[in-house]
């Protein structure tokens, strides 16, 4: 194919010769033959030349999943298999719009001997979760005179999964580990006295005491004998039932409702399973999209991430099937945190509710409420604050039935802004733990 470079000599050459007949000028003639000929001559030579069968190109990357945010590095490696050598070459590795190229350049231009191997890298972000795949690879091959070119794709992809980011849970971290947290959030543990090794007190002897738990400082003391106590810490089961109903992709971009609910079950999960308690989660809108097995232990927190890395929202809302299906599958007395906008099947919404506490279940709703995800105060004219203020106050009146409907039951209802989504949740974690909410 011709280049602009090799269109220009041609049209040149065909009014090089057109002006020179016209004028009788033999040399403008003789020019435009030479433009002409030189471009048509050379493309048959060239493509003979051109062997991108034998070019070999393979990309790597240094990590298949990574959390939103984080960064990839990605290093391609062009080899010419062939016996001829290949002067100007341009590879060209294309990758989704969503990411954003931190570092490098995805593109090379090189001249390729026979046996030859070239290597290029650059660094990529991606700040949205899911599966995303880099990839296809362009190739461009250009004669020397840059008249003319050969192009072909490599339909090679490189497959990546972004997990949900991973931001809050390493500001947790950088908290200071339990007391802090403590601090903030009023954490205590659900205490019980047994068989732990922290100590709880001291109480007189009774008999079938074993001799191996008598204080004998205490002992001393008082004249009688006296017996160490200590407290175990009862592990709870946390079940997230999370939406992802059409509904909850409102929102501003890449920080819809579902997008801090997604972050909200990730910061829970996290806390929950550092405390050996046993979390699963279910995402659902007219059916179950994910079911995650409640299960303790930290390695179990990437399968949780694997889940909710491809969660999107879509469909309906069906609950109480949802409801029904999960409560077949999850022991008794577990704790369910609910995390919707309650937008859709209010009244089904309630029944699930009333189903799930019938089941010996305690349950918790936390909702983002809408108008306080689609804009920032700050950013609104003083028309669109009245707007978004008296479309407030209409749904408020709306949620207000179901939360008294839910708080007759004793379920906890909690309205939510992206400023205290995710403290509101590990708060509401934190006293259900304290209570002993769901023991197990």
């Amino acid at each position: 194919m011709l280049t602009p470079r090799g269109a220009v000599f041609i049209v040149s050459g065909v009014f090089c010769l057109a002006f020179g007949f016209s004028t009788v000028n033999y040399y403008l003639v003789l020019l435009g033959i030479f433009l002409i000929l030189g471009s048509v001559i050379s493309m048959p030579y060239f493509e003979l030349a051109v062997d991108l069968e034998n070019i070999e190109i393979t990309r790597t990357i240094d990590k298949e999943k990574v959390f939103a945010e984080d960064f990839v590095f990605v290093t391609v490696t062009v080899e010419n298999k062939g016996k001829l050598r290949i002067d100007y070459l341009e590879i060209f590795d294309t990758y989704p719009e969503i990411f954003t190229l931190i570092l490098g350049k995805s593109i090379m231009t090189t001249r390729l001997d026979p046996g030859e191997k070239k290597v290029f890298s650059y660094v990529l972000q991606c700040r949205r979760r899911g599966v995303h795949k880099i990839g296809p690879f362009k190739l461009v091959v250009h004669d020397r005179l840059g008249l003319h070119f050969e192009q072909k794709t490599f339909e090679i992809y490189t497959e990546l999964l972004i997990y949900p980011s991973y931001q809050d849970v390493r500001k947790m971290e950088a908290m200071g580990g339990q007391r802090t947290l403590g601090r903030i959030f009023g954490m205590h543990k659900t205490k019980q006295k047994g068989m732990g090794t922290e100590f709880f007190g001291i109480r007189n002897y009774f008999p079938m005491d074993e001799y191996r738990r008598i204080d004998w400082k205490a002992t001393a003391r008082t004249g009688d004998l006296m017996m160490r106590e200590f407290e175990i810490e009862k592990n709870i089961k946390i079940m997230v039932l999370l939406d992802t109903s059409a509904s909850m992709g409102g929102g501003l971009p890449d920080n819809t409702k579902l997008d801090y609910s997604i972050r909200a079950a990730v910061l829970l999960a996290k806390l929950a399973l550092e405390r050996r308690d046993e979390v699963g989660i279910v995402a659902f809108s007219n059916k179950v999209h994910i079911y995650v097995k409640p299960r303790m232990g930290k390695e179990y927190f990437y399968h949780i991430l694997e889940a909710l890395a491809i969660v999107e929202p879509q469909g309906g809302l069906r609950i109480m099937e949802v409801m029904e299906w999960v409560l077949k599958r999850t022991p008794k007395r577990s704790f369910f945190v609910l995390l919707t906008d309650l937008e859709e099947s209010r009244g089904e919404l309630i029944n699930a509710c009333k189903l799930a506490r019938a089941h010996k279940n305690s349950v918790l709703v936390i909702s983002p409420f809408g108008p306080w995800f689609e804009a920032y105060p700050g950013e609104l004219t003083p028309v669109q604050r009245a707007l978004t203020e008296a479309i407030s106050e209409e749904l408020l009146e709306q949620r207000k039935k179901i939360i008294d409907e839910l708080v007759r039951m004793d379920i906890g209802v909690i309205d939510v802004s992206p400023d205290d989504f995710l403290p509101a949740v590990v708060s509401q974690y934190l006293k259900a733990k304290k209570k002993g909410v769901a023991l197990r």
